[in-house]
């Protein structure tokens, strides 16, 4: 395409061509801001992939970190059709004997009567589920599993709608429906397995009665009662597994053990056969190291490492007998920024671990640099050799390990300022949980059957006729004195109940003579729970707070309880169960007191925000079971680390000063010294930290990265001003030429205006 320029009006002259050829000259400052940003973009762009190399490495400096990494083992079955097992790096290296004699089933009842079709009506009211196991001859709540109730009424009064009822409580049974031929039938299924897990049904009928054969009581079921009474059939019982480990003989509620081998779970899945004795065989259960994800941890850590040096090589080479500019120097040669990196992780890389560690460099397990080429080279069977040996110090060289030297406390974990050392750990105040105690419960019913004590003081054998009613120990100890008193006002009596022994002791001192015995006593169960009847007060509901959430009405279950221990199981199983609770993940532990002959009722959390408080009882709850408008809390482990003092949270003490973010749980239950805490992080954690700094938001690669960006944007504000003073520079240009364009076009007039008077003057000759 032919060039365009505009010539003097009357000069002739090519102004446009003068005025770029001028500008082309003023624009070479720009020139050289426009190729210094593209420079400094480029650069910025290599920085991007260094920083994305580094990040690869460093993901594989984290996965040898990680202390567990080196504690990895391998279960294995030499029957493999009995079960399978897994492992933690908990795990202790062993060989065991296993035998199976029994599975672990969970319990699945069906409804007697069959529906007609799934949308029959069953009844409105409440259906209540209870968790547990038959214990002579009585239902004993399961109190680790909270009982739960399903609301039926005119929205859901179908067989579809119990099942779907049932089932969005997700709360440890699941429904369904089954037609057998015959009609429609409720399958239920606790899905936990084990005996304890047992299912128990009540009814709160609308119609009145809760245990007819019509309404919401056709799906009551009681594990105690006979057939004939049941609405529902069991048709698989509840059952523990059993199972012989090493000749020791073992119970477990599920078929899933978790709890008898640190770190071991078994899956149990079929029955041993038996040998020609009718006796269980048994096969082996293996433990051992397995260090095969070390080895390739480690030859990947090397690898990266290369990767990583291959990377900055690309970018700050220089080749002095490069022809090709472009192969002269990489985009990076000579900025500190690569000196810089190099130094910090080569630093790290030769660092010794100091005191305390058995291997000191990297090299003591087959990892070596080559400092011409500057990568590392891995000889695996000295590595091996290591692993095999010293496992537990490979681990030490490498990741961040911390371990205490008392069992009472446990080192959980540590910050990135945590220094390396061993720290002296000592508790002034323990851990509590939030704890409350009522008062003596009933202790017996004294009735006909009952109420005939013989005893032997000295030589005189005494027969005694208690009184009917209902006593506590303390009581019934005051009973049994009056008695006596009544019998021989002239000697002294003094009776007390021994809850270490379980019997009563007895004093009788008259003059200088003093005779004792001690007399055992089988209590007969006084505590009853029921409802409000009349102008009598009832004890059957309490509502409480734990760890401040508030309870809804918690109904414990009417009837007689054949002892404190079923009591306890009962009041656990129903406020674990409460909805609120649940939701909030907060429970309680209640049990029998046999010193104070009383309940306990503990929050399952430590430290100041454990709370338990009885907020609602029953008007009878105290004088038959003890429990009372009652309000406590926990209190927080408090202590030193290395002799600072820590904050404490619950169990956790957490360190300060050099010991700042050092974790350790503390479960001692009096105050003193705890031994102490050792901290060390091994090369892959030091790595870890060095890389974090390097590629921190303040880090050196992010600092030259902001700077270059800095860079840019000063020379584009250099462009703008230079832009900015280029065109008036074009507009004087402009001005300069136009106006020698119009004086040349008039010098040029003049002149040919002379030119032509001349001609003329010579005509005139």
């Amino acid at each position: 395409m032919a060039s365009i320029t505009s010539a003097g009006i009357g000069s002739g002259l090519d102004i446009e061509g003068i005025i770029t050829s001028l500008m082309n000259v003023e624009k070479q400052p720009l020139t050289v801001l426009t190729q210094k940003s593209q420079a400094d973009q480029t650069k910025i762009s290599a920085l991007g992939s260094l920083q994305s190399s580094l990040s690869t490495f460093q993901a594989r400096v984290i996965s040898l970190s990680n202390a567990s990494t080196y504690k990895s083992v391998k279960g294995t079955l030499g029957d493999s059709s009995i079960g399978t097992v897994s492992t933690t790096s908990l795990a202790q290296a062993g060989s065991y004997s296993l035998s199976v004699t029994q599975l672990a089933q969970n319990q699945k009842l069906k409804t007697d009567v069959a529906f007609g079709t799934v949308s029959d009506p069953v009844g409105q009211g409440t259906l209540t589920i209870q968790f547990g196991s038959v214990s002579g001859g009585s239902f004993l709540a399961n109190g680790n599993k909270g009982a739960f109730d399903i609301k039926i009424d005119s929205t859901n009064n179908t067989l579809t709608g119990l099942r779907d009822a049932i089932n969005a409580k997700n709360a440890g049974v699941s429904a369904s429906i089954i037609n057998d031929g015959t009609g429609f039938r409720l399958l239920l299924s606790s899905t936990d397995s084990g005996s304890t897990n047992g299912i128990k049904i009540t009814a709160a009928d609308s119609d009145g009665n809760n245990t007819d054969a019509s309404g919401l009581s056709r799906f009551t079921y009681d594990p105690t009662a006979t057939d004939a009474v049941n609405q529902l059939t069991q048709t698989q019982a509840a059952q523990d597994a059993k199972f012989t480990l090493d000749g020791i003989d073992i119970v477990k509620s599920s078929n899933t053990v978790t709890d008898v081998l640190q770190g071991v779970t078994l899956n149990l899945s079929k029955i041993s056969a038996l040998d020609s004795n009718s006796k269980p065989v048994t096969t082996s259960l293996n433990i051992a190291r397995d260090t095969s994800g070390i080895t390739q941890s480690v030859q990947d850590f090397v690898k990266a490492y290369n990767d990583f040096t291959k990377s900055v090589n690309d970018l700050s080479f220089y080749n002095a007998d490069a022809t090709d500019p472009t192969q002269k120097a990489g985009v990076l040669n000579g900025d500190y920024v690569v000196r810089s990196l190099q130094s910090e992780i080569r630093g790290t890389l030769n660092q010794s671990l100091g005191s305390g560690s058995y291997f000191q460099g990297l090299s003591a397990v087959g990892i070596n640099m080559d400092w011409k080429t500057g990568n590392l080279s891995l000889d695996t069977s000295k590595l091996n050799s290591a692993l095999s040996t010293n496992p537990n110090d490979v681990a030490n060289l490498f990741a961040v390990n911390g371990s205490t030297s008392n069992s009472q406390a446990t080192y959980i974990g540590a910050s990135d300022a945590t220094k390396p050392g061993t720290y002296a750990i000592s508790v002034t105040t323990p851990a509590t949980r939030a704890k409350i105690s009522g008062v003596e419960a009933l202790y017996t019913k004294i009735d006909a059957s009952n109420q005939a004590m013989s005893l032997t003081l000295g030589s005189d054998n005494i027969a005694l006729t208690l009184s009917n009613g209902n006593y506590t120990r303390t009581g019934l100890a005051a009973q049994i004195k009056q008695q006596l008193q009544a019998q021989d006002g002239s000697s002294t009596f003094t009776v007390n109940y021994n809850a270490t022994s379980g019997k009563f002791d007895i004093s009788r001192v008259n003059g200088s003579v003093t005779d004792t015995q001690s007399v055992a006593f089988t209590p007969k169960s006084a505590l009853n729970i029921h409802a409000d009847s009349g102008s009598n007060n009832g004890n059957d509901t309490l509502m409480v707070a734990v760890d401040g959430v508030s309870s809804g009405q918690i109904q414990l279950t009417q009837g007689d309880y054949s002892s404190p221990a079923a009591l306890a199981a009962e009041m656990q199983s129903k406020i674990n169960g409460d909805s609120a609770l649940k939701k909030a993940g907060v429970s309680v532990t209640v049990t029998y007191n046999d010193q104070t002959g009383a309940f306990d009722m503990q929050s399952n959390r430590y430290g100041s925000a454990s709370n338990v408080q009885i907020t609602s009882v029953g008007g009878d709850a105290q004088a038959t079971y003890g429990l009372k408008f009652l309000n406590a809390s926990g209190t927080d482990v408090a202590g030193t680390i290395n002799g600072e003092t820590a904050t404490g949270s619950g169990q956790m003490l957490t360190g300060a000063g050099n010991a700042q973010g050092l974790q350790v749980s503390v479960t001692a239950t009096i105050a003193g010294d705890l031994g102490s805490v050792s901290f060390s992080r091994g090369f892959a954690s030091r790595l870890d930290q060095t890389i974090d700094n390097l590629m921190s938001s303040n880090g050196l690669l992010q600092s030259r990265i902001n700077g270059l960006k800095q860079d840019m944007k000063d020379i584009d504000d250099q462009g703008k001003t230079l832009n900015t003073r280029l065109a008036d520079v074009e507009k004087r240009y402009r001005a300069q030429y136009t106006a020698l364009d119009s004086l040349v076009a008039s010098m040029k007039n003049t002149s040919s205006f002379l030119t032509s008077q001349l001609a003329s003057l010579s005509s005139l000759r």
